[in-house]
This record gives C-alpha cells, structure tokens and sequence, in this order.
C-alpha cells in the first residue's frame, strides 16, 4: 500500500532553485558534452583516417565499423551500468564510467599497429567500442541523479539542460575539428594521423575536469532512502545539499521496507509500467535510427545535393575544414536552439505533447527534404535550412524528451535499468540507422545516390510516424513528484518551500 511522500524527499521537491541545481547541470552535462563530442568527431575524422590508410578507397564496411562501433559499445553500457546504478549506487558507478571515457578517449588516439593499415583501424576499433561502453553507461546515470536531485516545478528543464550539453559537444566536435584541420592545412598529406588523433583525444579533456567533483557529489536521497532504506544518510546527505539540518524520518523508511517491491520482471510491474517501458523503448529506438542517420552521414547526403564538393585531388584537410565548418553551422543553427526550446518550454508545455510535436515536425520536414529532392540540388542553401529545421524539432522533441521521461516514470529502485534498457533500445535504432545507411545504400550500385538518399528519407519519415504512435503509450510527468509518478505515494505534500517543509518537522536552518 502506498504511503506519504518522506519529507527529506518532499523538501528536495519544494526547494527553490538554487546553487546546487546548477553544479548537478554542470556537473553532470560535462559527461553528455563528452558523449556527443566522441560520438560526432568520429564521422568528422573518417575520411582522414580513409586517406591515411586506404588512399581514399575506404571499403564501406570499414567506413560503417569505424562509425558505428563504439554505439555498439554503449548498447551493454547503458544495460550493464543501468543495472549497477540501482544495485550499487549512482553515485559509485558513476566515477567509472567517467574514468572508463577518458581512459578509452585517450587510447582512441594513440592506437598502434604494424604499418599495415589494419592493424591500427583494428585497434582503433577496439578502443572506441569500450569508449562508446563508458558512454552508454553514463546515459542512465547521468539522467536519474539529475531527476532525483531536481525540485519538482523545474525537473524537466535541469534534466533537458543536461542533455542539452550534448548539443554543445557536437558543436565542439566542429570547431575542434575546423580548427586542427585549418592548422594542417599547408602540411604534408602523411601528417592526416596527427589530425585525427589529436581530434579524438580531445575528447578526454572535459570528463576529466569533471571527475573531482563528481565524485565530492552525495549519493541522490532517493536512492539512499528508497533502495537503501538509510534514513540516517538520506537525511544526512540532504542537510549538506538544502544547507539545513533534516530529522531522519526512521519510521517512514521502515514503512516503505515493509511494503511488497516488485521487481523488474514481475506481472505487477508489467501491470503498471510494462506499457511504459514498452512506449520509451520503441519512441527512442525510432528517433535514433532518424537522428544518427542524419548526423553521421550528414557529409555524404550534403556531398550528394551539391553544399559541400569533393574532388580527386583535393587536400584533405582543406576537405575535412569545408566538412566541419558545415556541421558547425547546422550545430549552431539547428541542434543547439532545439535544445533550448526544450529547457525553456518542457514544464509549461508537456514532455509528452513536446515529443509528440517533434516527431510530427521532423515528418513534415523529411517530406519536404525528400518530396521535392531534384528542386533541392538547385537551392541549396533551402535544403541546408530545412535540413537544420529537421535538427531543431528533433532535439526541441524526442531526442530530449525521450531522455526526460524514462528518467522520471519508473520506480527509484528500477529507475536506472529502465532508463538503460530505453536508451540501449535507442543505440540498437542508432546502429540500424547508421549500418543501414553506411551498408545497404552502397551495395545498391545501379540506384543513382540520388534515388538512394530520398529512399532513405522516407525510410526515415516512417520511423518517426512509428515513434509519434508509441509515444500516446507514455503518461505526463509534468508537475508531479517522482514518486507520485510512480504511484508510491497517495498523496503529496502542498507546495511550501523548503524552509517550511523543515519547519513542519522541527528542523532549524544552519547558519551560513
């Protein structure tokens, strides 16, 4: 039977917005930006890398495997490290996962081998498959500690703002990309290895700043308290974070102990959450195959309509600074404004109707990129904006929203391996948009390129179609509390700030 919200959650869920909210953003989005930086700078550094070792003849299942691998990676990543985070901590994996990003960012760039070209794009393989298995594990975590830390009013805006350093990790992919490309320029072709390695480890850079003060974070109340059933350390924890000392509430963590937990595969969570997990699953699984199609082969579709030419002979890091500079540009007009919309609008307007609007919109704009694809080739400027406006309402939609809601409606005992479980269906989309993409289109000999791309575009607009169907399966979160969500508790608290949540249990601010 459920009971009461515990009033060291109630007072999280109350307290106004403060310090701590923007270190936990900071905090925890530096692993996101990480993420889309290592993720992004690979399709970036492809061609040098094909240069380098193949002479430009890349064979695409090469060109496929060094795209794709470390999304291959993240799939057991988020399921393994989803897993842990709701058996150990999210707080204790999280450092890991960290330490294994910057460990593997690292590697990726000083992969060795024989002079015969394969043995370096093997190991180089190898590396980027354990780096995208640290990426995928920080998905999960990074999204349930910053929904449990959240207060109720603006959770979804500090859970988007997270996410929305992704956005500013693609952007850096392009810049960091432009501008080492732009310093080899006048080089001899042979130092294309200094330019992709460098490129590569950069990646390493920012999780690193970050690892000190993760790990000085407290591990999130909700964990503490609702799995671990510490009412000491909850509230313990939680008097450092509010600057407010907290009565532990032993007798209410008793309580909850008491009450059945169903576990992951049992009838009763299939009963109440079984249709959830099935809607954010299928919802991210669909976007993903959209959204990684277009960002990673974005060169080749911007190659075939004419906005970026490449010709035999051409200095390839000249080639890579046109490339760049181009994804820059789509980052910076379409990627980053999507994000923000969503942290400005997702408490007011709804997760639910944002994802929804996202998909319809992204339908609209494939359609209009696919329909009329021979008129696009003599505008291209037209189809770079509509490509753009494609970006925006995939990350003002389900490239955030899908993110939010898996890290707000299942319980804080499975909140994390549900989260993974979405986000490894969401990657398994990534690799059949990208294997897909980089293997079938080729093998087509006799279909022109251009037959190919519009063939893949409406292949893309029936995914989101799919998508916008499933996402009718998930419930609003919106102004509720985590465990009202969750239908954990019956009833919530009214919404007085946290100095009177304390008040209410005897609790005297601390002095500072």
């Amino acid at each position: 039977m459920a009971r009461g919200q515990l009033r060291v959650l109630n007072a999280l869920d109350v307290a106004r917005t403060q310090l701590y909210h923007y270190m936990a953003i900071v905090i925890a989005g530096m692993g996101f930006f990480t993420d889309a930086y290592d993720f992004f700078a690979i399709s970036l550094v492809t061609d040098l890398i094909g240069n380098k070792y193949y002479q430009r003849d890349t064979p695409p299942i090469i060109s496929v495997v060094i795209n794709g691998i470390a999304l291959c990676g993240a799939v057991p990543g988020q399921l393994v490290f989803g897993w842990l985070g709701d058996k150990m901590g999210r707080k204790r994996i999280y450092g890991v996962t960290l330490v294994l990003m910057v460990v593997m960012s690292l590697a990726s760039g000083l992969s060795f081998g024989k002079p015969d070209r394969k043995n370096v794009v093997i190991v180089l393989c190898f590396f980027r498959f354990w780096l995208g298995f640290g990426i995928g594990g920080d998905y999960p975590l990074s999204a349930t500690i910053m929904s449990e830390y959240a207060n109720q009013r603006r959770r979804g805006a500090f859970i988007a703002a997270v996410f929305a350093m992704q956005g500013f990790g693609n952007l850096a992919a392009g810049i960091v990309g432009m501008v080492v490309s732009a310093a080899f320029v006048n080089s001899r072709t042979s130092h294309a290895d200094f330019v992709w390695r460098i490129v590569l480890m950069f990646g390493a850079v920012p999780a690193t700043l970050t690892y000190y003060w993760r790990m000085k974070m407290p591990e999130t109340a909700r964990y503490t308290a609702l799995v671990a059933k510490d009412a000491k350390k909850a509230a313990s924890d939680m008097s450092s974070v509010l600057n407010m000392e907290i009565v532990p509430e032993e007798e209410g963590v008793n309580q909850l102990a008491r009450q059945g937990q169903y576990g992951l595969f049992s009838a009763e969570f299939a009963r109440r959450h079984g249709i959830h997990l099935l809607g954010t699953s299928v919802c991210w699984l669909a976007l993903d195959i959209t959204f990684y199609s277009l960002n990673l082969f974005m060169k080749e579709i911007f190659t075939n309509v004419g906005l970026i030419r490449i010709r035999d002979g051409d200095n390839p890091f000249m080639r890579m600074t046109n490339v760049t500079a181009l994804h820059t540009v789509i980052a910076l007009c379409g990627t980053l404004p999507g994000y923000f919309f969503t942290v400005a609008f997702v408490d007011r307007i709804g997760r639910v109707r944002i994802q929804l609007l996202g998909f319809t919109m992204m339908s609209v704009f494939i359609v209009c990129l696919a329909g009329p694809y021979k008129y696009w080739t003599e505008h291209k400027s037209g189809f770079a904006v509509m490509y753009g406006m494609t970006t925006f309402f995939a990350n003002f939609g389900p490239n955030t929203t899908t993110f939010i809601i898996a890290a707000e409606i299942f319980p804080a005992r499975l909140r994390s391996t549900c989260h993974g479980i979405s986000g490894a269906f969401g990657k398994v989309g990534a690799i059949i948009g990208v294997f897909g993409f980089g293997l079938v289109l080729p093998a087509e000999k006799q279909v022109s390129p251009e037959k190919q791309i519009r063939t893949i575009l409406f292949v893309l607009v029936g995914c989101n179609l799919v998508g916008l169907v499933f996402t009718l399966l998930l419930p609003e979160s919106k102004g509720m509390a985590l465990e009202q969500i969750t239908g954990e508790i019956e009833e919530h608290e009214p919404q007085l700030d946290a100095a009177a949540v304390a008040a209410a249990e005897c609790v005297h601010e601390v002095p500072v």
